[in-house]
């Protein structure tokens, strides 16, 4: 082979050894860079909470309806029924199925109070009463609100249990004289409606007005253990501090 058929062909088989060359440079550089650079991550959105949770704690006011006592039957007219102050704690859930606009709720709260009626001379004798009571109460309630991130409006109704101690009691209906002190369990229920306000994401406070009834009965210390009866209402305005699950 002469030296220029040889120089011929090395020139023309250059362009195929400079683009195998710089195939196997290019897949060299894809690998170390792989090697080199981790994969970002692809960003993913968080799963929703499945329910939204309350916790919070309150105190509260209370206004009760004057309703009289009776011992046996007879009423004690012009009873005074007095509050003082109270206070509770509350635990909400609003589950995912009701687009957390229908939820539930258990509270549990103390109120403390008065029963007071003048003496007083009719044509069954005297009849007069005071006495102290506390009230301890766990109730179960429905809620419905509107599921705002800052101002969350409500609206509820519950029932539950509540006892009653009826204390320091003097009690005079005719010739019966009452004394001493005695507790009831008895059903009660509830209207009630409020405003949630955050003040961070988890944060939040509230007010609340409700309505709260029950209906005592209780075993009295001598005279036959006569029964006193009390038709226990009242207005309950609260307010209170609570957090975000």
């Amino acid at each position: 082979m002469s030296e220029t058929t040889w120089k011929a062909r090395l020139v023309g088989a250059f362009p195929l050894f400079l683009f195998g060359f710089v195939g196997i440079l290019s897949m060299w550089v894809g690998v170390a860079l792989a090697q080199e650079v981790p994969a970002q991550p692809v960003p993913s959105t968080p799963p929703a909470k499945k329910f939204d949770l309350y916790l919070s704690g309150h105190v509260m006011g209370l206004f009760p309806q004057d309703k009289d006592l009776s011992v046996s039957g007879s009423r004690i007219p012009h009873t005074d029924v007095r509050g003082t102050i109270g206070a509770g704690i509350k635990f909400d859930a609003y589950p995912w199925f009701t687009r957390k606009i229908f939820g539930a709720e258990i509270e549990a709260f103390g109120l403390g109070g008065s029963v007071r009626a003048p003496r007083t001379t009719s044509g069954i004798g005297t009849t007069q009463a005071q006495g102290s009571l506390i009230s301890v109460n766990t109730m179960y309630n429905l809620i419905l609100r509107y599921p705002g991130e800052t101002i969350q409006p409500y609206i509820g109704v519950g029932g539950g249990t509540s006892t009653g101690i009826l204390y320091n009691v003097n009690i005079t209906s005719g010739n019966v004289g009452l004394t001493g002190s005695s507790g009831d369990f008895a059903f009660a229920y509830q209207f009630l409606g409020g405003v949630r306000t955050f003040v961070t994401k988890k944060l939040f406070l509230f007010g609340e007005y409700k309505y709260f009834a029950t209906k005592y009965s209780w075993d009295s210390d001598g005279a036959g253990n006569q029964r006193v009866k009390l038709d226990f209402q009242t207005h309950i305005l609260s307010g209170g501090i609570g957090w975000s699950f």
